[in-house]
């Protein structure tokens, strides 16, 4: 999943990992500000425009994605819609009502989790974790050992949810009868949350045994190969990203 740069043929991939960091966290600020559904929407939909064309990421990879994010997003648009009446009484269940204010609170804040997930995946699917480490510790000053962390997560969450696909063809390919019923599929997730965590476990013991064979964190500092420079393009874009965050803020 190492991002090089004979395969950097997309727009996100060529730039630096920290002017992308600086519009994820532009793009997360105003996605927490906005409470319109309709300006999230749009949101939504130019990073799925980024997602494709900017960082690679294939459509049905990315529907599949979408709808695993859309499950955790559901509860919260019921219990938003539910929890915060306001506007026209549109129907009841029991002491519960909703209404077109909780309609519209609900599917600002589920849209509102979408775009962060959605943002932060595009994040990881265009950045070279080895390129986040150099620059996070070289231009922001940022402890290396808290730099290697973070590109951990970011190499490691390509690498489960392809553990994954495998498991579930493995399964496929044993045969057995398919679940039935929600008791059926419950178990199925049951097993493969059980296979993830058990490839997640085996992943953290040999890199934690690599890193300890290497005297990772002896030091107090550490010299790096080389250098990720910081182009005129990624000032641009942060630059860029700065202002027109600033303009669509005070709308």
């Amino acid at each position: 999943m190492r991002i090089t740069r004979a395969r950097s043929r997309f727009v996100l991939q060529k730039f630096d990992p920290l002017s992308k960091l600086v519009a994820l966290i532009s793009l997360a600020a105003l996605a927490m500000h906005w409470n319109n559904p309709l300006l999230l929407a749009i949101m939504l939909a130019f990073l799925v425009a980024a997602a494709c064309l900017g960082a690679g990421m294939k459509l049905g990879s990315l529907r599949r994605r979408l709808t695993f994010i859309g499950g955790f997003s559901l509860p919260l648009f019921l219990l938003t819609a539910f929890a915060a009446p306001g506007g026209r009484v549109l129907g009841a269940i029991g002491p519960l009502e909703l209404t077109t204010g909780g309609l519209y609170d609900g599917g600002a804040a589920a849209l509102r989790m979408i775009c962060l997930f959605l943002s932060s995946m595009i994040y990881i699917a265009s950045t070279d974790p080895g390129d986040f480490v150099i620059m996070t510790v070289q231009k922001l000053g940022v402890p290396y050992r808290l730099a290697f962390g973070v590109s951990i997560a970011l190499t490691f969450l390509p690498l489960l949810e392809a553990e994954g696909r495998v498991a579930a063809a493995a399964r496929e390919i044993r045969g057995g009868r398919p679940a039935r019923g929600l008791r059926g599929r419950m178990q199925r997730v049951k097993k493969h949350l059980a296979a993830m965590f058990t490839a997640a476990i085996r992943r953290v013991q040999q890199t934690a045994g690599a890193m300890e064979s290497k005297g990772f964190g002896a030091y107090r500092d550490r010299t790096f190969l080389r250098e990720v420079p910081l182009k005129k393009k990624g000032l641009i874009m942060m630059l860029v990203s700065v202002m027109i965050t600033a303009f669509m803020w005070v709308l």
